[in-house]
C-alpha cells in the first residue's frame, strides 16, 4: 500500500449478458511480460476487453480492461486457475507478475495464472497523475499537494467515480466467464487482499481457495493506522540492532538518533545539489523532512533496504541527509510508471477516507500528516460507487493461506490474526526477519503451489520459514560488519 503523494507526495445476470455482448468477441494473442527493472521475459496471452463503465448502466460507455493469462506449463492442468491481484492500490497485476516470479514459476506446473490490471491502472483505462518525482518537498506543502490532485483530476477523461474495488470486483468475474474458467483461486499482496476478500464474499462459489499476502481485514481503514504500525516496526528495527554486534557497537545511540531526527522541522526544506544515484542527472532540490520521512517508511518494507536504515538515520540526525535523499530518489524513480495515482485516489477516497474520524496532525511522527493529506487529496477527487459494507468482516468455509511478516510496516502480523476470524479453514504463517509481501521470499512458493494443491498448509514443511535470509546491518556504506 505505497501513497505516492507522501514522497512528492445489480442484477448481475442481466449485466453479465451486457458483458458478453462487449467483450465477449475477443481472443487472447500471444504477448510478453517483462519488468523495466528485471531481465526475465515471460510468454503469456494477452487480451483487451471493452467492459461497462458503470455495470448498473451497461449503455453509459465502456473502458479497456487488460488481461494476460499465462498458460500452466503442465500437462494435465488443474481446471482453477489463479486469479492475482496487485497492491497500491494503483498498482499493475500483469507489470506485477516478474515481481511474482518465485511464486508464479511454482504454481505454472499445474495451473494458469490471469492477471487483470485493475480498471485504472497498468493498461486497463489507467487514471495516471502528472507527476515529477525529484519533487521530495511536495507533501509538505498543502496549496500544491490541492493543486496538483485537481490538475491529475482535470486530466482524466473519464468519470473517475467508477473505478473502486465494487467495479473491479465485477470485472473479475466477467473475466472468468468470458475465459471459460470454472471456480477459481484467487492471491491477493496488500491491497490486493481487500480485492480477494471481496472477490470471494460476492462469489463464494466461485472460489475454490484464496491467499492473501500482507493482510488488509475488512474492517480496517486505509491511512490512520499507518504511522502506529510503521512505528512498532522501527521499534523492531532498533531491537534487532541493539542485539547485533557490530550494529550495536557502531550504531549504540540509534534511538537517540532517531528522537534527535524527529525532532527536526518537519515542513522546513533543505536546498540539495547532487547528482540522480540511477541516471547521472545534476539536481537542483528543495527537500523537507517529510520527504525523507516517506523514504523511512518505504526502505521499512524489505528486509534488503531494512538494512540500510541504522546507517541512514544516523547519518540523517548528524545533518547529513545525503545517504536518505539518494535512496529517496532511487525509490520514487519511476514510480509514476508504476503506480496510477488516479486510481489510488478513486479506490481511498471512495472506500477509507470517508470513515477517518478527526485527527491533527503530528509533526513528531513519521506519515503523522498522512490523514490530514489524504482528506486534502479526497477533497478535491469524486467519492466513488462502492460497496457500502466494505468494511464488514465476513464468515466463510473456503480454505485460505494467510501471510504475514514479523516486520511489515503496513500491514501488520494482528492484522493476519484479525482476517484469520474469517476463516474456519484458514491458516496464518508469520515470515520471521521479513517485511511486507512475503509470498516471493525463501521456501514460501513452494508452500503456496503445495497449498494450491493440497488445500492444507504442512506444518512441518512450513517450518522452513524460520530459515528464510535476511540482509545483515549495514554498519558503513561499504556493507555489513565482517
Amino acid at each position: 500500500m505505497v501513497l505516492k503523494h507522501l514522497l512528492r507526495l445489480l442484477l448481475l445476470p442481466l449485466l453479465l449478458a451486457g458483458f458478453e455482448a462487449q467483450g465477449g468477441e475477443a481472443d487472447p494473442q500471444d504477448c510478453t511480460l517483462t519488468h523495466p527493472r528485471l531481465s526475465r521475459v515471460v510468454n503469456a496471452r494477452c487480451v483487451d476487453y471493452s467492459v461497462p463503465l458503470d455495470y448498473a448502466r451497461p449503455d453509459a460507455g465502456h473502458i479497456r480492461l487488460h488481461v494476460a493469462v499465462i498458460p500452466s506449463t503442465g500437462k494435465n492442468p488443474r481446471p482453477d486457475p489463479l486469479f492475482f491481484f496487485a497492491g497500491g492500490p494503483g498498482q499493475s497485476a500483469v507489470d506485477s507478475a516478474l515481481l511474482m516470479w518465485p511464486v508464479f514459476s511454482k504454481v505454472l506446473g499445474h495451473r494458469d495464472i490471469v492477471l487483470i490490471d485493475q480498471r485504472g491502472t497498468g493498461q486497463s483505462t489507467p487514471l495516471n497523475c502528472p507527476d515529477d518525482a525529484s519533487r521530495l518537498e511536495l507533501a509538505a506543502d498543502d496549496e500544491v499537494l490541492r493543486k496538483e490532485t485537481a490538475e491529475c483530476l482535470e486530466k482524466q477523461s473519464v468519470d473517475v467515480r467508477w473505478f473502486t474495488s465494487r467495479q473491479a470486483v465485477q470485472d473479475v468475474e466477467f473475466v472468468r466467464q468470458t475465459l471459460g474458467y470454472g471456480p477459481m483461486d484467487v492471491m491477493g499482496v496488500s491491497y490486493g487482499t481487500r480485492m480477494a476478500q471481496l472477490v470471494l464474499r460476492e462469489y463464494p462459489d466461485k472460489v475454490r481457495s484464496i491467499v492473501i499476502d500482507g493482510i488488509l481485514p475488512p474492517q480496517v481503514i486505509l491511512g490512520p493506522e499507518f504511522a502506529d504500525n510503521l512505528a512498532v516496526s522501527l521499534q523492531k528495527l532498533f531491537l534487532h540492532c541493539a542485539a547485533d554486534d557490530y550494529c550495536a557497537r557502531t550504531f549504540a545511540a540509534l534511538e537517540q538518533d532517531w528522537e534527535s531526527y524527529l525532532q527536526l522541522p518537519v515542513d522546513e526544506l533543505r536546498e540539495f545539489h547532487l547528482t540522480h544515484p540511477r541516471t547521472g542527472k545534476k539536481l537542483d532540490l528543495r527537500v523537507s523532512r517529510q520527504g525523507m520521512d516517506a523514504a523511512v517508511r518505504l526502505l521499512s518494507y524489505a528486509s534488503e533496504t531494512r538494512a540500510l536504515l541504522p546507517l541512514l538515520i544516523h547519518e540523517a540526525a548528524q545533518g547529513d541527509w545525503q545517504g536518505l535523499l539518494g535512496q529517496a530518489l532511487q525509490l520514487t524513480d519511476g514510480m509514476e510508471k508504476e503506480m496510477a495515482l488516479g486510481m489510488h485516489n478513486s479506490v481511498v477516497c471512495s472506500e477509507d477516507v470517508p470513515f477517518y474520524t478527526e485527527a491533527e496532525p503530528d509533526d513528531n511522527r513519521v506519515l503523522g500528516h498522512m490523514v490530514h493529506q489524504l482528506r486534502i487529496i479526497c477533497a478535491e477527487w469524486p467519492r466513488g460507487e462502492s460497496y457500502t459494507d466494505i468494511h464488514q468482516p465476513f464468515k466463510t468455509d473456503t480454505p485460505a493461506l494467510l501471510l504475514s511478516g514479523e516486520l511489515d510496516p503496513v500491514t501488520p502480523v494482528h492484522y493476519g490474526e484479525m482476517a484469520l476470524k474469517q476463516f474456519s479453514h484458514g491458516t496464518h504463517l508469520v515470515v520471521p526477519g521479513q517485511g511486507h509481501n512475503v509470498s516471493p521470499r525463501g521456501c514460501v512458493p513452494k508452500l503456496v503451489a503445495d497449498f494450491l494443491e493440497t488445500l492444507e498448509l504442512d506444518e512441518e514443511k512450513a517450518a522452513c520459514v524460520q530459515d528464510t535470509s535476511r540482509l545483515p546491518f549495514f554498519i558503513d556504506k561499504l556493507g555489513p560488519g565482517a
